[in-house]
């Protein structure tokens, strides 16, 4: 049985509107989302989503301008926020639920009443471009922009999500109104609420506020398209520390091998005591951080291993993490890794559905990209049917050599150093030879 019984209606707009109701909570969560992303802009429009994002912010009818948008919200001790990603946007608020017709107020005239001024454009143009080069100057985050553009080559899914500097700068208000205009219509949003609120007093607040437009079927994106690409991308910088991310292609979201991935990261690179996190940095002290995660779409994915180390040993991290990649591709994992890798997942679950807005999401993000809600209890059947069998066979038929890329940002001239050592161990007689040790199959 599940902890939480939600509901599902279709407006009259065609948008779908999701309640939650969370026992003992005294507040509410409102989450707005739209299927749309970078995965949907035109070349000369990359980074609309994302700038679109922060001009709703920028006033309306009822709420003009940012202040009053956000007195509002703060007037009510309330937080909001929003995110533009790949292939959905969300804005939210969390208000008290004494107060919650606010956030249907201040969202639904965001949302439907934008003016898009052009003084404001201006303004927050250069606060995009602010963002894109302090997002450069980091090299966490500039090896990921770098390993996704490698991963994926030019398209929608190797591009910035925040666009470029020129782009960003060549935009207009008549951009604006035809990006709304296109993916802001009722089929292609999904609005849930989630805390302390009835299905009747969501419906009711949402049928009085958000009246979209129907518009047509919800957006389909840009399809994944397989891109010959290097295989290894260097970003010579002055650094004190190498940064890399190294991966390989996965499935997509929502197939029979996505919960055996996550399993298997979590084993792998998700916490404190997996092997990657053991071998780089508690054994070798290579590392400050090291982890592996999965990233799912539409149709396509990444399995991919992350890390900052020092200048000195960035191939000595490589050829170690490569070496844990082989040992899951030829060994099972043992029966008290899976154990642990469940509870685990289970656990940093029950942690996140003390928060209405981890709950919204969990219900929203599931509804506005595939439109088949899944209840956490259901998601963690799946975690639970899982055996080390299940994990070795997705071990095999992901992480091997067809694929794999590496994108390292530091100061190295060219890929001539990465060459050798980002290979997987080639199998001896009787054996893997790996940089650690031999072990025997």
């Amino acid at each position: 049985m599940s902890r939480f019984k939600h509901t599902l209606s279709v407006l009259a707009g065609k948008a779908r509107c999701i309640t939650i109701p969370i026992p003992a909570a005294r507040s509410i969560t409102l989450l707005i989302l739209v299927r749309v992303g970078s995965r949907f802009e035109a070349r000369e429009h990359k980074g609309i989503s994302h700038f679109m994002e922060h001009m709703f912010f920028k006033g309306a009818e009822r709420y003009p301008d940012t202040m009053a948008v956000a007195g509002a919200i703060d007037g009510a001790g309330g937080s909001f926020n929003a995110f533009t990603s790949e292939e959905v946007v969300g804005y939210f608020v969390k208000i008290s639920s004494l107060r919650k017709e606010i956030a249907y107020d201040v969202l639904s005239d965001m949302l439907l009443n934008a003016k898009f001024a052009p003084e404001e454009i201006l303004r927050e143009r250069g606060v995009i471009i602010e963002e894109i080069r302090m997002n450069h100057d980091d090299p966490m985050s500039q090896v990921s922009t770098d390993f996704h553009r490698l991963f994926f080559g030019d398209q929608p899914l190797g591009w910035d999500v925040a666009g470029t500097e020129a782009i960003v700068s060549s935009m207009t208000r008549e951009d604006f109104l035809s990006h709304h205009k296109k993916f802001y219509y009722g089929a292609n949003c999904v609005i849930t609420a989630a805390g302390d609120i009835t299905p009747e007093e969501n419906e009711a607040l949402c049928s009085k506020y958000f009246k979209f437009s129907e518009g047509g079927a919800p957006a389909q994106p840009e399809p994944f398209v397989k891109k010959e690409t290097g295989r290894i991308f260097v970003h010579n910088r002055e650094t004190e520390q190498a940064h890399f991310i190294f991966g390989f292609p996965s499935c997509a979201a929502e197939t029979a091998d996505e919960p055996k991935l996550k399993v298997l990261s979590t084993i792998l690179g998700g916490s404190m005591s997996s092997r990657l996190f053991h071998q780089i940095r508690e054994r070798r002290g290579l590392a400050y951080y090291i982890n592996s995660s999965v990233s799912t779409y539409f149709d396509t994915g990444i399995f991919q291993i992350s890390s900052g180390v020092n200048l000195a040993k960035i191939n000595d991290a490589i050829k170690y993490a490569l070496d844990e990649v082989q040992r899951v591709r030829t060994e099972p994992v043992t029966a008290e890794e899976l154990t642990r890798a469940k509870e685990n997942i289970k656990g940093h679950t029950d942690l996140a559905l003390e928060d209405s807005r981890r709950v919204a999401s969990l219900y929203g993000i599931r509804e506005i990209l595939f439109a088949k809600i899944k209840t956490p209890e259901e998601l963690m059947a799946e975690v639970d049917a899982l055996t080390v069998e299940d994990l070795l066979e997705s071990a095999k038929k992901y992480l091997g050599p067809e694929g794999m890329k590496l994108a390292v940002v530091g100061p190295f001239k060219d890929s001539s150093a990465f060459e050798e050592t980002f290979r997987l161990p080639q199998p001896l007689s009787g054996g893997y030879r790996l940089f650690s040790e031999t072990f025997i199959m």
